[in-house]
């Protein structure tokens, strides 16, 4: 093959790692992993360190290296334990690879706690999906999902799936260490959040959404979404999950 036509062969694969090298933030990463793979139906993508046994809510938090799925999802997931009977998060715990959530039913099929994960995330819109784990240099294992309720599973794309999965999870990983300076001096500064403000993160971080905590805290939905933006803005968060497990290290919440 031609030099030219190889590099034609290739252009999708170039274009994917080109946007991913411009990513500034893993915001972006998220992004154009869901523009590229919109295609095959993938509408939500997370990756994350996989905790060990015992691993406490703020553990469990700190190490989403990305996520673009529901915020009242990674909440909950964090809040009631879910990560240690995920039948997803299980075998990539106990196998390194690559498999399409299909193949989980067999698993899940004699543990009552792992098929309602598996249905209240469906109902979330985490349908049919995909999940690799890798292993990191430095001995940790992190686990990369793609989902959504239509989402492809043709076994020809496992390959591909590992390569995107693979190439994103390195960028995420250089782009928290480039930031890790800027956190070092920000962990100096004071936050103060209104005892409102508190309460709702305090809620957030049991996995409640905007309405159920409206509803705790005798106010209207909008009401319960200001103060989670309020404490958003002070902690320098860009979403719910990043809120909470800031809260959580910063002993704001409980």
């Amino acid at each position: 093959m031609q030099p030219r036509q190889f590099r034609n062969s290739l252009d999708n694969t170039i274009r994917f790692i080109h946007d991913l090298d411009r990513a500034r933030n893993v915001e972006d990463i998220s992004s154009q992993l869901l523009r590229h793979l919109g295609q095959i139906g993938a509408e939500h993508v997370i990756a994350t360190t996989i905790p060990t046994p015992g691993a406490n809510r703020r553990q469990q938090l700190n190490g989403v290296l990305f996520s673009q799925i529901p915020d009242e999802w990674v909440t909950r997931y964090a809040a009631r334990g879910y990560a240690f009977r995920d039948p997803t998060i299980r075998r990539m715990a106990k196998l390194a690879g690559s498999f399409f959530w299909n193949e989980l039913q067999e698993e899940a099929s004699d543990d009552p706690a792992a098929r309602r994960i598996l249905e209240e995330a469906s109902e979330l819109g985490l349908k049919k999906g995909f999940s690799t784990s890798l292993h990191t240099l430095d001995k940790q294992m992190v686990g990369f999902s793609l989902s959504g309720k239509d989402f492809e599973t043709d076994p020809e794309a496992r390959g591909m799936l590992t390569l995107v999965a693979t190439y994103s999870i390195g960028r995420a990983i250089a782009l928290h260490q480039e930031s890790s300076h800027q956190e070092s001096s920000d962990q100096k500064r004071q936050i103060i959040l209104s005892e409102r403000e508190r309460e709702a993160l305090q809620w957030a971080s049991e996995g409640k959404a905007d309405w159920e905590i409206g509803e705790i805290m005798s106010m209207s939905e909008h009401g319960a979404d200001k103060h989670m933006r309020s404490a958003r803005s002070k902690l320098g968060a860009i979403n719910r999950t990043q809120a909470v497990a800031e809260a959580i290290r910063r002993g704001l919440i409980a």
